[in-house]
């Protein structure tokens, strides 16, 4: 029972003090909770459930046993219940990693001192969950308390002295990195099975980043081992902050980490995360009387998007990190299957894609753009996407870069706009009475190959699309190009009654003095922008100066990429209500965003 007499699993009432209330979670599976709690209670051993390293259910009798009360025990470390962190690794890697099942193990006792008692573990209990039942010693002797607990302090030694040295050695090595004291290759696949089952079971998503130092050969050849050693000890502990309690950091070999980010509710937060990771290798590192100056490369791969076991998510984490070497270093790539067959080059892609306007390869998803302040959509944005007979289905940034011809992309571009016109005329209307406006990204090559606003025209009439429910978002580099055609070629398109927008706005800021010249009527911000937001004040400025302009000139502006609330309360703060990404919902196919509107409406 918890201290307020709530059933284990069961949340405090809302307006009540939780502070010395842990909060565990329900282990039951759906059984009634009298049950549960009679289980436990009945029995005369000590029974303690395990999570990811810390402890979520306990009963009275193993309390009594860790001389603890109930809220010292539940909700807290499972390595406060040791002498030491290396007393606690080696009893994780006997019952974790080795898998014992039964012995003894020596807990901290509150007021000082340890006590050994007897367990019988249970690993894997279910995905991530572990059992623990604790009873006292057999033989009285075995049981050791002291009022000095700094008289018995375990240092390697002591502590290697209480579970019996040579025993204590081989378990801390088999599972850790000598030099570094980070766990190794064995103790990251034992964390990664237990991630991996969790983030099945809640369709989540998970990232491996395998970082390498770059050029550290170097330092041991200028140097000498002992400063290269040392180095390796102290980049160790950055990456460890950097990465953050819930990620586990190892090292492979040599100057090569992997990092286990077992916490990914977004891919951004991956490469986030792996920025971070990179920049902390960066800042300057004094050994004794050496200063270095190291960076490093990195590679990401998530679960399962890249790989559903270990061994591939490595193959292709490497992959990934070679990719960053190649662009010099200093930086962290992600994993593209692209990469993963050369033989897939950029004539053999350009090729394919003559093809597939043929073919009927090519399909449309839409991203809805939704008023942040109603919930309201009022906008869906066509997003191409390749359904490759041997590469699977490809987003258009995955071969946007083979395409060297720019009839091509034109014609890429064309059909785009008469299938998401076609489309968008039946889709139902929402909030306010109307359907949602259609919005579709126009390249340079598009607009200058013939007469493309005759082209827009001739499409309207053919799908019935309405012009004023047309936007047509313009990459921010066409407002940099010069020329009376392009001029002619807008000012036509605005005529017509289509919106005219800039789409990726502030990657460089080089076309604002162009802004007045083209009748545009709404600024999309770079993603990147938005990503900072809440996390990098340079970014922050940035969005709110570009906010500032687009009061001043009179345009809307929309944010892309919006991931959480706090962004979101940011950005209308600015007057940016019209907002879209992972956090109002992601890129759908046609049917699929014809329903979601459908439903939105009722």
């Amino acid at each position: 029972m918890n201290p307020s007499g709530r059933p284990p699993g069961t949340p405090p009432k809302p307006g009540l003090p939780t502070t010395t209330e842990a909060f565990v979670p329900d282990l039951s599976e759906g059984a009634e909770t009298g049950v549960y709690l009679a289980l436990l209670e009945l029995l005369d051993e000590g029974l303690v459930i395990t999570g990811d390293e810390v402890v979520l259910d306990a009963n009275s009798a193993a309390c009594t046993l860790l001389g603890r009360d109930y809220r010292q025990v539940a909700g807290r470390p499972l390595a406060e219940l040791f002498p030491s962190e290396e007393a606690f690794l080696a009893a994780r890697a006997r019952v974790l990693i080795q898998g014992e099942k039964r012995g003894t193990l020596a807990f901290a006792l509150p007021g000082g001192g340890e006590r050994v008692l007897e367990f019988i573990a249970a690993p894997r209990l279910r995905p991530g969950i572990h059992a623990i039942i604790l009873s006292a010693p057999a033989q009285p002797g075995a049981a050791v308390e002291s009022r000095s607990r700094k008289a018995i302090q375990p240092t390697r030694s002591a502590s290697a002295a209480s579970e019996g040295s040579a025993d204590f050695r081989a378990m801390y090595l088999a599972c850790h990195d000598l030099l570094t004291g980070l766990p190794n290759r064995r103790l990251l696949e034992a964390r990664f099975d237990d991630s991996a089952a969790r983030v099945r079971a809640q369709h989540g998503t998970m990232a491996l980043v395998r970082i390498d130092i770059d050029g550290f050969k170097a330092v041991n050849r200028a140097h000498g081992d002992h400063i290269g050693d040392a180095a390796l000890q102290h980049l160790a502990h950055r990456l460890k902050e950097a990465a953050g309690q819930t990620a586990i950091v190892a090292r492979e070999r040599s100057d090569s980490f992997l990092v286990l980010l077992p916490e990914i509710d977004l891919p951004s937060q991956a490469a986030r995360a792996a920025s971070a990771l990179v920049a902390s290798v960066a800042q300057p590192l004094l050994v004794g009387v050496c200063s270095l100056a190291l960076t490093a490369s990195a590679g990401v791969a998530l679960f399962p998007q890249d790989g559903r076991d270990l061994d591939t998510l490595l193959r292709h984490s490497r992959l990934a990190l070679q990719q960053a070497r190649r662009l010099g270093g200093n930086n962290h790539q992600h994993y593209d299957v692209l990469a993963d067959d050369p033989g897939f080059d950029d004539a053999y892609l350009e090729s394919g894609l003559r093809d597939a306007l043929e073919q009927h390869q090519l399909l449309l998803h839409f991203q809805p753009l939704v008023d942040a302040r109603t919930g309201i959509v009022q906008a869906g944005e066509a997003l191409l996407r390749w359904q490759h007979p041997e590469l699977g289905l490809l987003p258009f940034r995955r071969f946007i870069g083979a395409i060297g011809d720019p009839v091509l992309l034109a014609r890429l571009g064309d059909w785009v706009l008469r299938t998401a016109c076609r489309l968008a005329h039946d889709w139902p209307a929402v909030a306010g009475g109307r359907p949602p406006r259609l919005t579709v990204n126009v390249g340079l090559e598009q607009l200058i190959h013939g007469d493309f606003a005759e082209r827009v025209a001739v499409t309207l009439r053919a799908t019935g699309l309405s012009a004023d429910r047309l936007e047509l978002d313009l990459d921010e580099k066409i407002l940099e190009e010069q020329g009376s055609e392009l001029s002619a070629t807008l000012d036509r398109l605005s005529e017509i009654g289509i919106r005219l927008a800039v789409d990726d706005f502030g990657r460089g800021l080089s076309s604002i003095p162009r802004l007045r010249r083209y009748p545009v009527k709404a600024l999309k911000l770079d993603p990147a922008l938005v990503r900072g937001v809440g996390k990098d004040e340079d970014s922050e400025a940035v969005v709110e100066a570009v906010g500032s302009l687009a009061t001043t000139l009179g345009l809307e502006i929309y944010a892309r990429g919006v991931e959480d609330p706090g962004q979101q309360a940011f950005l209308c703060a600015l007057g940016c209500q019209l907002q879209q990404g992972p956090l109002f919902g992601r890129p759908l196919r046609a049917e699929e965003f014809a329903a979601f509107l459908a439903s939105a409406a009722q």
